[in-house]
């Protein structure tokens, strides 16, 4: 799926012609909303209509052609988009991008010079798919998920050549010895067994490790052994490597699928927290932290920022301003993450809006109004 790096490029391809984006809201739980999606596009292009109403007649003929493209473009779609969102991008009377979206954005169009980017950040970046591990004491699965399903990708297997009439101790004849208890066989057997299973570990991490290094492993299988798989992936140094306790040794693609969903938002929530945790204590511990609309766009105005942090609620509810922000931080190669949930919450109680700082453009500020107090 469109990746925001490609979007980006799109935009700069387009830094100097009008072109209407549009963002649209694909869910539709109930069967009898599926096209409720027309209807807001409808909506947004009479809004930005109106918005044009005092442009000049060259502007409205061209927002006019645009939009007739678009609307010829997705005529013949008769139900749903079949995706959580969807994202249109027109100009010059061609649509140049018709993509599905892995995630719901904010219905939202714009018509102006480049594309609006700040409503794509609300879609949770899942570019780089997941891989799976499924063990049990014979073998290990390995999977790829990722927008086109899941994949087997290879399986790693023990190695076991243990007699096991042996291990009882069976005479000739496949008879057992009288008061044959077999104990030590049945050790040795025990220990090749660990020997087997610790290589087949061993070489799973290795195989684990010449994969995707940016994708997160997510580890399942038999309760006994995952906790041993996933020690040995670490150790092989693989990060993030989570533990999945809802895929069993039989799990199914469709489980797994499952699994990988709910484990990105779980890996998605933690880096969240993790970020608005860290752009308060620098706040509050050297001043290379601040929350705020007010300071933000200060912090953005004077080049100091190196990562930008918006709630996704904020971005929904103000993205003239959240648009600005994203194309000033792109500007200066600062970072830009927009966070959900409790992470959402907390940064919105500060103003939906944050930085973290290269130096703080705040501290001579401080100085002078110390200065002219004193005086």
């Amino acid at each position: 799926m469109l990746t925001f790096s490609e979007l980006v490029t799109l935009d700069r391809e387009l830094k100097d012609t009008p072109a209407l984006t549009l963002y649209l809201d694909g869910r539709s739980d109930n069967p009898a909303w599926r096209t409720a999606w027309r209807r807001a596009l409808k909506q947004e292009e009479t809004r930005l209509r109106n918005a044009l109403a005092d442009a000049s007649h060259d502007e409205r003929e061209a927002f006019s052609l645009n939009v007739e493209a678009l609307e010829a473009h997705l005529a013949h779609r008769r139900g749903s988009l079949d995706a959580p969102g969807w994202l249109g991008v027109v100009a010059n009377g061609q649509v140049l991008l018709d993509a599905p979206l892995r995630g719901p954005t904010p219905t939202y169009g714009h018509w102006g010079r480049g594309v609006a980017l700040a409503p794509f950040l609300c879609v949770p970046n899942g570019e780089h798919g997941a891989w799976v591990v499924v063990a049990d004491s014979r073998t290990a699965r390995i999977f790829r998920c990722d927008d086109d399903g899941v994949h087997r990708i290879d399986t790693v297997r023990t190695m076991v050549h243990t007699d096991h009439s042996e291990a009882m101790g069976a005479a000739h004849g496949g008879k057992l010895h009288p008061g044959t208890r077999g104990g030590v066989r049945r050790d040795a057997a025990e220990r090749e067994r660990r020997v087997a299973r610790a290589h087949m570990l061993s070489t799973l991490a290795e195989h684990v490790r010449q994969l995707d290094p940016v994708a997160p492993v997510f580890v399942g299988g038999t309760p006994q052994l995952v906790n041993q798989a996933v020690t040995a992936v670490e150790e092989a140094g693989v990060t993030p490597v989570v533990e999945s306790p809802a895929l069993g040794a039989r799990a199914r693609v469709v489980e797994i699928a499952r699994a990988v969903r709910e484990g990105l938002v779980m890996l998605r929530h933690a880096a969240d927290d993790a970020v608005v945790d860290e752009v308060i204590r620098r706040f509050a511990a050297d001043d290379l932290g601040a929350t705020g609309a007010a300071a933000t766009g200060r912090a953005l105005d004077d080049m100091a920022v190196k990562e930008l942090v918006l709630s996704d609620i904020f971005v929904m509810t103000q993205l003239d301003v959240a648009e600005v922000f994203v194309r000033s931080a792109l500007a200066q190669h600062a970072a830009i993450d927009v966070v959900t949930g409790d992470a959402a919450q907390r940064l919105e109680e500060a103003g939906g809006a944050g930085v973290l700082l290269r130096f703080s453009p705040f501290r001579n500020q401080s100085v002078a109004e110390g200065e002219l107090a004193s005086v």
